[in-house]
């Protein structure tokens, strides 16, 4: 489902074999169609500036239509701290591209945010899926995604972390086969969903100095 993945100038760039429908938290992001890339963008750790501006200036740099992508913003070394990972069930495809920095982390305690300002830093997550998703369904995987990368976080750092105070998550849907009304966790493309985050965050945790 990744055509090409490449380097320039720090920043990394996903092209797509296909054009994506996505629902996302980027700073570009919302309900979107027509995506062709996705944008690791790297800032220094002090950045201070207008983020949409930020994207404007990216999209211009490489030469990529703002309308056809996708941009997260981060920290962290590219393209050391950036992992890709795939899973399949029967037809259904996902490949998940993260990247993880957590010198600002949070946790939920008693309902309050208890965050720890250290720098910035992002855990940043693409699904990509190869079945096109009706809109409840892109709703079902996004909040999906921020369960796992919750529970999983909360795992690796024995309840400290539940991630940062910047996260973004998206997820992009290509158009192949019958379209999903929905991607909960009872469903078979949830649950690929929620394997396949597991792991890229599993992966990407490796990279992470926290």
């Amino acid at each position: 489902m990744i055509r090409q993945v490449k380097v320039v100038n720090g920043d990394l760039v996903l092209a797509l074999n296909g054009i994506a429908v996505s629902l996302s938290s980027t700073v570009d992001g919302g309900l979107r169609h027509g995506i062709r890339y996705v944008i690791h963008h790297h800032v220094p750790s002090d950045f201070n500036t207008d983020p949409m501006l930020e994207v404007k200036k990216v999209h211009d740099k490489l030469m990529i239509k703002g309308n056809e992508a996708i941009t997260f913003l981060t920290a962290v070394e590219l393209p050391r701290s950036h992992v890709i990972h795939e899973e399949s069930s029967g037809d259904l495809r996902v490949t998940v591209s993260s990247t993880m920095g957590l010198s600002n982390p949070y946790r939920i305690k008693g309902g309050n945010v208890v965050s720890l300002w250290r720098g910035y830093s992002t855990v940043n997550i693409v699904v990509i899926i190869n079945a096109p998703l009706a809109s409840p369904a892109l709703v079902d995987a996004v909040s999906l995604i921020a369960e796992v990368k919750h529970e999983t976080l909360s795992e690796l750092t024995g309840g400290k972390i539940h991630g940062t105070t910047s996260d973004a998550a998206a997820v992009l849907s290509l158009n192949e086969g019958g379209v999903k009304p929905y991607a909960g966790p009872a469903t078979e493309i949830g649950k690929l969903i929620s394997h396949a985050v597991y792991n890229a965050l599993i992966k990407a945790y490796g990279n992470t100095i926290t």
